[in-house]
């Protein structure tokens, strides 16, 4: 535990709250207590947390967004820490996003499978390739580039038909996209090029 790190946090707590920066006051109390590592403050320590609870509580816009009286109490840091870390998720938005892990383990996969459908077209196998695609699309929350990476791998692999498809559904998510749209073009060129 580092007395000085928490004291200078607390001390911040107060000065943010006048800048307007809630998430930066509940952040600085946040760290504050993690710093305790699940023990009662020393009572050197216990008024500096009253004081910048009792600035955070006074915050207009805490008492807009929650508005719970809190006090310090000893004994209570961990219930105090549950509570700032719920709030400040609050503020940031985060209560629906996925957590770090789950975000990694899917951008794992979503890669895994790119790169695999890459090989088998190299390989020369574009069903096996379309299959992975696919299964990547399982993977797929907000990472647009990943149709732009399919189309590319099956448009260099001469697969205009298939790479055309990639287009299309990202062109369903984002009609007005540049790079799609100049891939559509490309495809329906080289198509109609093997087509003479």
């Amino acid at each position: 535990m580092n007395a000085r790190k928490i004291r200078e946090d607390l001390g911040r707590v107060k000065t943010s709250c006048q800048r307007g920066d809630l998430p930066r006051a509940i952040y600085l109390t946040i760290s504050s207590f993690k710093e305790l590592g699940g023990q009662s403050a020393p009572t050197d320590l216990r008024g500096d947390f009253r004081t910048a609870l009792s600035a955070l509580t006074s915050d207009p816009q805490y008492k807009k967004e929650c508005g719970q009286a809190l006090t310090y109490q000893p004994g209570k840091e961990r219930e105090l820490l549950t509570f700032f870390i719920n709030l400040y998720k609050e503020l940031q938005g985060q209560e629906n996003q996925e957590d770090y892990e789950t975000t990694l383990q899917r951008k794992i996969n979503l890669d895994r499978c790119l790169r695999d459908g890459k090989l088998f077209l190299k390989q020369g196998k574009p069903s096996e390739a379309d299959t992975c695609f696919a299964e990547a699309l399982k993977y797929y929350k907000n990472e647009f580039a990943a149709f732009s990476i399919m189309a590319r791998a099956m448009l260099e692999a001469g697969e205009y038909v298939r790479a055309l498809g990639h287009v299309r559904r990202g062109l369903k998510e984002r009609p007005d996209d540049a790079d799609l749209r100049q891939l559509a073009q490309e495809c329906l060129r080289l198509r109609a090029e093997a087509n003479r």
